[in-house]
């Protein structure tokens, strides 16, 4: 990604935990994953990610 642009976004608290605990446990920052969470989103008029990220952490490798 060449250029970023800041955004800000309300969420409530439990919002941030959450998405902090799942970042975590995929191995991301929080904005990679809502990044990946809206490319892979099903009306996303971005190209889909070759991974798509579910509620379950990955595999041990």
């Amino acid at each position: 990604m060449a250029l970023s642009v800041n955004m800000t976004v309300a969420v409530p608290p439990e919002t941030v935990k959450k998405l902090n605990d799942r970042a975590s446990e995929h191995g991301m920052s929080r904005s990679a994953y809502v990044r990946h969470l809206i490319n892979q989103a099903p009306d996303s008029p971005f190209e889909t990610p070759e991974v798509q990220l579910t509620d379950e952490p990955p595999a041990e490798a």
